[in-house]
């Protein structure tokens, strides 16, 4: 019997997910590289040294940044300890007050709030993004924080833009309701651009294009982790990349598939997933029969992350034991 509730409630937890995107915002944008020389962030006048972590931001962002003081070092271990378990952690993270100054100060597209320069550990954010709604600071901090962590433990070498930008919106830590509905909208319209084509996507100047981009990158390496054992492949990927190896050859050997494979099998994967999205658009869904299930799915993903989490730390003390052991 549990079993069959279990069935039923699947779908039904997808269709009031879909509900809730119908009236969801577009998510704030972020950015993986900019333009360090000369950013001007003269406004940011107030500083914090948080070990090797250095804050700083606006005057009038005091309370925010007394929180970000607190939490920002927690969220830095968090991703390190999902991507690449040790990196240098020496960055630098300036809190501005809108979307518009990082903008200005790192030369990118007007819709993005938050920007990251891998190589050197600087990171812009930005506490309003371009329509003035105050910013999720800890979704826009990680995703940055995972683009400097990421080229760290790649020692620097290059991957694809969907995977880079992929992996940092994997580690948010939630469930973004507006990335699904623009992926659904684009399954069911004009089609998911091939991998290819989404670096034109990600520079967008109006951000509705960048938007599909970070929708397909994100649920593509989603899948990538959902994979039997999917988070120890993703990080074998990183380690064969950084160890020299082109990325699709990293993917065959973490994976046991060419990646041409792998994104078929999530292409073909794609209606199925999103197949509640039609009768939602049409209006054909009532919101109150479902709505207390949604609760359930954000519980259940907050699991898996705790999990997943939970068995890094365990692998990079394990690690860490036969290191000792060796040298002893």
């Amino acid at each position: 019997m549990g079993r069959v509730l279990r069935w039923l409630a699947r779908p039904l937890v997808l269709a009031v997910t879909a509900l809730v995107l119908v009236f969801s915002s577009m998510n704030t944008a972020s950015a993986s590289d900019g333009t360090p020389s000369g950013w001007d962030v003269s406004a940011a006048t107030r500083s914090a040294r948080i070990g090797k972590m250095t804050l700083r931001w606006e005057p009038e962002l005091n309370e925010d940044a007394y929180d970000l003081i607190e939490l920002a070092p927690l969220w830095w271990s968090e991703v390190e300890a999902d991507l690449a378990g040790d990196v240098d952690d020496e960055v630098e993270i300036t809190f501005l007050s809108h979307a518009g100054r990082v903008a200005e100060a790192s030369d990118m597209p007007r819709w993005v709030a938050g920007v990251a320069h891998s190589s050197t550990g600087e990171i812009l954010i930005a506490r309003h993004g371009p329509d003035g709604d105050q910013t999720n600071l800890e979704e826009l901090l990680r995703h940055e924080m995972a683009h400097v962590v990421l080229y760290r433990a790649l020692d620097g070498k290059p991957v694809p833009r969907w995977f880079n930008e992929g992996v940092a919106e994997s580690v948010t830590g939630s469930i973004s309701l507006s990335r699904a509905q623009t992926l659904a909208t684009a399954v069911f319209g004009p089609g998911v651009p091939r991998l290819d084509k989404l670096e034109a996507h990600f520079r967008g100047a109006d951000g509705v294009d960048a938007s599909v981009a970070y929708a397909a990158a994100r649920d593509l390496v989603a899948y990538m982790r959902e994979q039997d054992n999917g988070d120890m492949k993703l990080r074998q990927v990183i380690g064969e990349v950084r160890t020299g190896h082109k990325f699709e050859v990293a993917v065959i050997k973490a994976y046991d598939v060419s990646l041409e494979e792998l994104v078929a099998q999530w292409r073909s994967g794609l209606p199925g997933r999103f197949v509640w999205y039609p009768m939602v658009a049409g209006g054909g869904l009532p919101l109150a029969l479902v709505a207390p299930l949604v609760a359930i799915a954000w519980v259940r993903r907050k699991r898996v992350l705790a999990r997943g989490w939970a068995r890094l730390e365990a692998e990079d003390a394990a690690e860490r034991q036969a290191r000792l052991a060796a040298l002893a």
